[in-house]
């Protein structure tokens, strides 16, 4: 399909931010400690996916840090935790400035002077966290704080909750980036606060429209020791936070319209405009024939009076199987006369092909939801336990800088409908996902386990994921100035 001159430049500017997300560090230790504690979450919510840009800010959920010398002397002991006015060494706005190149509503809250004083902190053997500032739109919340590290070995903060008189804060979105990578001689130090130093964070998670948020709020937070690989300390900061400080900046508009791509009905229901983003609530027809993973390449485009702009590369956020919400950076229009949602194309696969059947005694695939997935052998040296088997699936001319990897249910059932548990696999370093301009791999292993072998052939696994692009260009009025 030949592209017009926007959508070749909007490709292009895809793939060149998808790789430079590409080539951004993961902080080793960092991640290491944040994915044991995500791996209790990841069932509570299933429901974040990322597009073009945003993938550098890593969703929409995320924790920054700047580090300042400051040579504390160790303090050690058993002490009580007592809440206390925080010194202005440590609250002024302006130390956490450099996370705002990594997040654009924290950006937009720094430029507008959104961002409203806390000062409020605790300490305890030697930490002490204070709480500098907060802002949040009602979708979205901002807490900045900092670090004191007076012991003699480095910390990581590890965000546990955020909490409004006992209603959690989805702490699934929560996640992690360092504003300033540190070499230390042996390894990116990323956001551990050395000791002796004070780091400055902001933490960052999305909030559910529907939920009713007091203004009781408590920031939960545990020390990481890098050097006893423990958990040290936990500290809990509570301060008042209105999540709704913003309501009166907000402009909302209900469009109830329908964008139709591919024959897949996608409502749009609401179009938010708030100090620092723009959201755009989605809704999937639960009659389409197609379940829809993902929009691709959507511009929200609007125009007030002379003035007109295209915001692309929105996060997908609140998503489940039924509705999803785009968030976008904040609007440069007052009042906007005119707007509209350009979708490229859908990722999307027929509801009754969610499934990989395979003949594990064969070690064939007798069912998918195309003929691009196969079972591959494993490299020379490669282990591979009696029951497991290696999955690689290859797209190429297609828009892989919107890719995403397949997602396989961890069980399956056997040909008598009896469900089993799959077990982990025997070969870690094998899979992954692999992409350039135009070409797309997708490589898997799934250990049904030995006993496996013995069960009714074939077994069936569902899949939650699996990336079918269709290119269909389409566009939906969302605001028309009467």
């Amino acid at each position: 399909m030949m592209l017009d001159k926007e959508e070749r430049v909007l490709m292009t500017d895809s793939d060149r931010v998808k790789k430079q997300a590409g080539e951004i560090r993961d902080m080793k230790l960092a991640n290491a400690v944040r994915a044991g504690i995500s791996k209790g979450r990841k069932r509570e919510m299933r429901r974040i996916y990322s597009y073009g840009a945003a993938a550098i800010a890593a969703a929409a959920a995320a924790v920054f840090i700047v580090f300042s010398f400051t040579g504390f002397p160790d303090a050690g002991g058993n002490e009580k935790m007592v809440q206390t006015a925080s010194p202005k060494s440590v609250t002024d706005i302006e130390l956490f400035r450099q996370a705002a190149a990594r997040d654009q509503g924290f950006a937009a809250a720094l430029e507008q002077g959104l961002v409203k004083p806390v000062k409020l902190g605790v300490e305890k053997n030697g930490y002490r966290i204070d709480v500098a500032g907060a802002v949040a739109d009602g979708r979205t919340a901002y807490i900045l704080y900092s670090l004191q590290n007076h012991t003699k070995s480095a910390a990581i903060p590890i965000e546990k909750s955020l909490e409004f008189g006992g209603v959690k804060a989805p702490s699934e979105w929560a996640k992690s980036i360092a504003t300033l990578n540190r070499y230390n001689g042996n390894h990116y130090i990323g956001n551990e606060t050395p000791a002796g130093d004070t780091g400055y964070y902001v933490y960052a998670t999305h909030l559910l429209p529907t939920a009713k948020y007091n203004k009781d709020a408590k920031l939960s937070i545990k020390i990481w020791d890098t050097a006893t690989d423990k958990n040290q300390e936990e500290f809990d900061v509570t301060f008042d936070f209105d999540t709704n400080m913003l309501k009166d900046k907000e402009r909302a508009y209900y469009p109830d319209r329908t964008l139709t791509i591919a024959g897949q009905n996608i409502k749009v229901r609401q179009l938010l405009y708030t100090p620092l983003q723009t959201y755009v609530d989605l809704e999937y027809d639960p009659a389409n024939e197609k379940q829809v993973f993902n929009l691709i390449n959507p511009v929200l485009i609007g125009k007030s009076g002379d003035q007109s702009e295209k915001i692309y590369y929105p996060t997908e956020i609140l998503k489940d199987k039924s509705q999803t919400t785009l968030l976008y950076k904040r609007s440069r229009l007052e009042q906007p006369d005119k707007a509209s949602l350009k979708v490229f194309g859908i990722s999307a696969v027929n509801k009754d092909q969610l499934k990989l059947v395979i003949d594990l005694q064969k070690k064939e695939i007798v069912e998918a939801p195309d003929d691009l997935l196969r079972i591959i052998a494993p490299e020379p040296g490669e282990k591979s336990g009696a029951g497991e088997i290696f999955l690689e699936r290859k797209l190429e001319h297609v828009q892989a800088a919107e890719s995403f990897d397949m997602s396989l249910d961890d069980s399956f059932t056997d040909a008598n409908g009896e469900t089993h548990k799959r077990l982990p696999s025997e070969n870690v370093s094998h899979g992954g996902l692999t992409r350039s301009k135009d070409t797309f791999k997708d490589e898997k292993t799934y250990n049904f386990g030995k006993d496996a072998l013995d069960y009714p052939q074939p077994l069936t696994i569902r899949l939650e994921k699996y990336w079918i692009p269709v290119m269909d260009t389409q566009s939906v009025e969302l605001i028309a100035k009467q």
